[in-house]
């Protein structure tokens, strides 16, 4: 295939040039958010390229109408739909030609705060050893909420977004070395791509980013989190139903596989084989608990694919000694503590799974949540499960007045009386997760009875 490089006379002298990239197959439902973000950017030296892989659903046209008349604005057509890694490579390849800086791999389902590319390049110009950078990403509808400040990655190739589920706090806020980047927003510095090779479009999808970063890494460049910029982004934490599932499900073993295969040193296999297989006993286990067992033939043909897949291993070994890449400069970042990722909890307006406490039913909430009563009296029941950790101390608001502040270490009820509606809660107090184990940070244990209905 061949496309002319892009043309644009708009950028600005003296400021490096950024290529956002918009990869999209039928998200038309998500690209008035996404570019409307975009054109309220604050950097005055970006390309908003739409990449669609062969849309069917006016995708092009509804970008084309509502955003071509900005200049910055830019449409990139794939003549058939190349996947991810696929669509990425080749906007990528012809952002390069076009002289870019860097490039924002980003997904069509997010929406960019107006300083996050600000912030992405001031970064990186600051730090020139840098070769990609990690923004925030938070959850879409709740962004209190973390979605990733990089990537994680264990001693057996599996991989997740670090903070995932956490509340957003401080400790979220500190630029630190992360093995990699979560590519719904991957922020790339363009000069470290003709060494490292683009994305690996045999992995279809899951750990195609996690590939890329390391052999950044190998490269000789570091990457960071830059908690600044920040990211919203339409996080689901399931595989989806059906044949698409069972088929992520064994893309996402088969990778981990490969990217043991292609990155992991020598000298730890034998261990690291070892390791593996128990890995891989506790995910069937886990699957025949479940009764899941579809999953165990994934995992068969799993191992079969990574067999066969040794003499592409062994090319990408090459390929990188010649280069002088190979150096597993990432290894002091791999989780050895932990094989997979514990799990996620995402809320429904701001309340987790209920939870029987002393046989009454309570709802954990996170920092915010809602619910809609009708009007009368209510009774609140609250509950700390961690007492040890502090008391209870969430507010309670009607129309933006406090109601009550519901505060306790132990178990309590209070009654209010409201004219129906929207009531918030807003915790002040924050259960941490590392300290009660919980997958996710909790603000208290509610429990809501209308007592007039």
């Amino acid at each position: 295939m061949h496309y002319p490089p892009l043309s644009y006379t708009g950028f600005i002298m003296g400021l490096p040039s950024t290529y956002v990239l918009v990869i999209n197959w039928n998200g038309l439902q998500h690209l008035q958010a996404c570019f409307e973000s975009l054109l309220a950017s604050s950097y005055q030296n970006a390309r908003f390229i739409l990449v669609d892989n062969a849309s069917t659903d006016n995708s092009v046209e509804f970008v084309r109408d509502h955003f071509g008349h900005d200049e910055r604005v830019h449409i990139f057509q794939c003549p058939r739909n190349l996947g991810w890694s696929g669509g990425n490579n080749a906007a990528m390849e012809h952002a390069l030609k076009s002289g870019a800086d860097y490039v924002f791999l980003l997904n069509n389902d997010t929406a960019i705060a107006s300083d996050a590319l600000e912030k992405l390049v001031a970064m990186a110009e600051a730090h020139p050893t840098i070769g990609a950078l990690a923004p925030k990403m938070v959850l879409f509808d709740y962004p209190e909420i973390i979605n990733s400040v990089g990537l994680e990655c264990s001693f057996i190739g599996a991989s997740w977004d670090k903070g995932v589920g956490r509340l957003d706090a401080p400790r979220w806020n500190q630029s630190e070395p992360v093995i990699g980047v979560c590519g719904g927003a991957f922020f790339i510095r363009a000069s470290v791509l003709p060494k490292t090779g683009l994305l690996p479009e045999e992995f279809e999808i899951y750990l195609d980013d996690l590939d890329l970063c390391l052999r950044i890494w190998n490269a000789g460049y570091e990457i960071q989190s830059c908690p600044e910029a920040v990211v919203r982004h339409k996080f689901s934490a399931t595989l989806g139903e059906g044949s698409r599932a069972r088929h992520k499900y064994y893309l996402n073993t088969r990778n981990r596989f490969l990217v043991m295969m292609r990155h992991f040193p020598l000298r730890y296999w034998p261990k690291l084989e070892l390791l593996c297989a128990i890995g891989e006993i506790r995910a069937i286990g886990r699957a025949a608990l479940d009764q899941e067992w579809w999953k165990i033939p994934a995992h068969a043909k799993a191992w079969g694919s990574g067999v066969f897949y040794w003499p592409w291993a062994i090319r990408e070994w090459r390929r990188q000694k010649s280069l002088g890449i190979r150096t597993c400069r990432f290894w002091h970042l791999i989780r050895h503590d932990i094989m997979f990722c514990t799990g996620v909890l995402l809320p429904k307006d701001g309340w987790y799974p209920e939870k029987i406490i002393e046989q009454t039913p309570f709802k954990p909430m996170e920092k915010f949540a809602w619910i809609t009563v009708p009007p009368g009296r209510l009774r609140l029941l609250h509950t700390n499960c961690y007492p040890a950790l502090g008391p209870t101390q969430v507010r309670v608001k009607h129309n933006n007045a406090t109601l009550t502040v519901l505060s306790t270490r132990g178990r309590d009820e209070e009654i209010v009386e409201t004219g129906g509606g929207l009531i918030r809660f807003e915790a002040d107090h924050i259960f941490d997760a590392d300290e009660t184990g919980e997958l996710m940070d909790l603000g208290g244990w509610i429990s809501v009875e209308s007592l007039d209905h």
